[in-house]
């Protein structure tokens, strides 16, 4: 009888051990909530389009109480203008450096968890602000994604210039103020053959938020303007694998068509003529998070 629980207590002891002495990092789980009647397809089709080159999507993660964070928001208003209907921008407030971040009281609350996502599984969370990325690509001369806003120009230049393998196309199917609820469609084309596993991503942003943020010159400004700030992941932060079945995610040949249609729900606060949805088709692999094309639709 004691043998036997000798035996019964080490093979407890080594599952215990075993389960302490291997971390297995979990696939993303699409949270996204299903509504029944949405579109939720792919297909192939032969009336193939003219390849398109990519859009730039700049991501500005930044802080209220970061003085230098303003000059970012300028580089990226100055390469918009550089580059009319081009440029796809998203401001990521996340909380995690709370000497810059945390929201001033009395004033709107910018940050976001799903920042925080961005911020630390896209970035590798940086020590320092203002920082972000061009198209979530490393190019060449750098070993991260994050860079300097000072050189988030000289990227866009090259980025713009690069063919993307897919079309986006979007639009609102319905939106009820009353009940604060919206409906997304979007459909992603592949013009060319792409072999490797990509996500599609869709962001809620806002814009014109008057809120306090620290200034360059030390100060503070109290009706400082917040543009294309992160309110809501309606995907998760890697966005949701876009597959053409259950077991196969990548080799996408031309002519291949996902359609999908999301509900959102909104945040009755929101200024519902200031929001719109950012969209990605994105990679999210141990190799590249980067950016094959990216997509902006007004909620209204």
């Amino acid at each position: 009888m004691k043998k036997a629980t000798l035996i019964n207590s080490f093979v407890v002891l080594l599952g215990i051990s075993l389960f302490i002495g291997c971390k297995e990092t979990p696939p993303f789980i699409d949270f996204t909530k299903k509504v029944i009647g949405l579109i939720d397809t792919t297909y192939t089709t032969s009336n193939i389009p003219a390849t398109v080159l990519k859009k730039i999507y700049i991501e500005d993660i930044t802080g209220v109480r970061c003085n230098n964070c303003p000059k970012a928001a300028i580089k990226v208003h100055e390469i918009s203008d550089a580059n009319p209907n081009n440029v796809v921008a998203l401001g990521v407030y996340p909380f995690a450096l709370t000497n810059l971040m945390n929201p001033y009281p009395g004033f709107k609350v910018l940050n976001t968890l799903e920042a925080d996502d961005i911020f630390a599984n896209v970035y590798n969370s940086p020590s320092a602000i203002p920082t972000g990325g061009v198209n979530r690509k490393i190019f060449s001369g750098e070993t991260v994604i994050n860079v300097s806003y000072n050189k988030w120009a000289g990227f866009s230049d090259i980025i713009k210039a690069e063919e993307s393998p897919v079309i986006i196309s979007s639009e609102i199917t319905k939106l009820d103020t009353i009940n604060d609820k919206a409906r997304v469609s979007v459909k992603v084309l592949f013009t060319k053959k792409y072999d490797e596993s990509v996500n599609l991503s869709i962001f809620l942003t806002e814009s014109k938020i008057l809120s306090k943020q620290s200034m360059p010159d030390g100060s503070a400004k109290d009706d400082y303007e917040h543009n294309h700030a992160l309110r809501k992941a309606i995907t998760n932060y890697a966005g949701i694998p876009l597959k053409i079945n259950v077991t196969t995610n990548g080799n996408y040949e031309p002519g291949r068509v996902f359609e999908k249609e999301f509900e959102v729900d909104l945040d009755s606060k929101l200024k519902i003529e200031n929001c719109g949805f950012i969209i990605l088709v994105n990679r999210f692999d141990a190799n590249s998070k980067e950016v094959l094309q990216a997509a902006e639709l007004d909620l209204q």
